[in-house]
């Protein structure tokens, strides 16, 4: 049973922009739905993406929801194969071309079923879509939702587990108390990742340091009462957890899987998909648990996605973190997130009426859900740049080594 890639790499490109008595500066940024159009193509979400990236200074940034292309994915017009990241990077900072990076494609839309024309479906809220989704890993074209990173730090190793099977990591798990959307069986044999679980180890500055990357599945049903995601993105964080220490809370045996040995640098970094702070989903649990025998990038992690629009009701949760090995300690960290500065100015009125709005400032609305009155506010020209560019906010930290 093949579940495991290793791929040895020594590269030759320099790195280090950054003095040695500089931190390690990391930023995490989760971007919604990052396709192959996107990238290929001017859009006004991209050039947000690049203006808020433009006040972060990182020598590691760790990306998701990032499409890996792939020929004829979604559509007989997409040629290329594994360059979505780079063009990404070209676009973004052009010093970042020769950055060296991680990208594989994820298990999300593996079992995605094409058009008629040959063709995936490329927007999920299409309800067809839906019908032609992969309703196992999600996702409604192959390798929609993968991870990537850039590092200007040579790599020299990393381990990709990816077809790792849930049953094979925990035996214990009863697949048949679940239902995919359409009310079918899971396979018994499916994956534990709906994404992938990388460990890339690079060399900062004479030391090797493993950098962790994991994006787990949401632990939310959307509308099925039957899934598996909430057990699923606990036995995620599970696997992270017994990567990371070598045990968690049911004994783990794999044969061409093993935990990292003690005492080994690691940073860990990903959309983690349930908040610390929720004291219902298993996820939460195993996470707090993580957070207590590791330091995480903030002591109160503060809020990193909410729902798009400008109600002020929106959902806000903490879904993203990075956490770190002891043998760093913590300059600074934090979410990049801007103030809202919101200003009230109405409903129902003239849109017109505001043409005076003040430049710094940018006028958005809401529909009211009860009146469907559109209802008026003025908010922070960064806030609205960084609304547009993702759902979620991205994370930053300062680290450097201990003496």
């Amino acid at each position: 049973m093949k579940y495991l890639m290793i791929l040895g790499l020594l590269l030759i490109s320099g790195c280090g922009s950054f003095s040695k008595e500089a931190p390690i500066r990391i930023v995490h940024y989760n971007i919604k739905e990052l396709d192959s159009t996107k990238i290929n193509k001017p859009n006004s979400q991209l050039e947000n993406v690049k203006k808020v990236l433009s006040k972060l200074e990182y020598n590691i940034l760790s990306l998701n929801e990032v499409q890996y292309d792939i020929p004829g994915v979604p559509t007989y017009r997409y040629k290329t194969r594994g360059e979505n990241l780079t063009h990404f990077a070209e676009y973004i900072n052009k010093d970042m071309k020769d950055w060296n990076f991680s990208f594989h494609p994820a298990n999300t839309g593996a079992l995605a079923r094409k058009k008629s024309n040959g063709s995936f479906y490329s927007n999920f809220n299409n309800k067809q879509a839906r019908d032609y989704a992969d309703k196992v890993n999600f996702g409604v074209f192959p390798a929609q939702y993968s991870t990537g990173a850039l590092f200007d730090f040579k790599k020299t190793y990393e381990v990709l587990v990816k077809d790792l099977k849930w049953f094979d990591f925990n035996p214990k798990v009863k697949l048949s108390r679940y239902k995919q959307a359409d009310g079918k069986p899971l396979p018994k044999d499916m994956e534990l990742f709906d994404k992938t679980f990388s460990d890339v180890t690079i060399n900062v500055r004479g030391k090797e340091v493993h950098l962790i990357l994991l994006h787990t599945v949401p632990s939310y049903h959307f509308g099925n009462k039957k899934s598996p995601n909430y057990v699923r993105n606990a036995d995620q964080l599970r696997f992270l957890e017994w990567y990371l220490t070598g045990k968690t809370d049911f004994p783990v045996e794999l044969e061409h899987v093993k935990p990292l040995p003690p005492g080994t640098p690691f940073i860990a970094i990903g959309d983690w998909n349930t908040d610390i702070t929720n004291k219902r989903n298993p996820g939460s649990k195993v996470l707090r648990r993580l957070l207590k025998k590791f330091t995480p990038w903030m002591e109160k992690p503060g809020i990193t996605n909410e729902s798009p629009g400008y109600s002020k009701k929106r959902l806000k949760l903490t879904l993203d973190y990075i956490m770190f090995s002891d043998h760093f300690e913590l300059v600074k960290g934090g979410v990049y997130r801007p103030k809202e500065d919101r200003v009230f100015m109405g409903c129902n009125k003239n849109q017109a009426k505001f043409k005076n709005i003040p430049e710094d400032r940018k006028l958005v609305y809401w529909t009211n859900r009860k009146t469907k009155k559109k209802c008026f506010v003025g908010v922070s020209k960064d806030f609205y740049e960084t609304k547009q560019a993702s759902d979620h906010f991205p994370l930053f930290t300062d680290l450097k080594f201990k003496d």
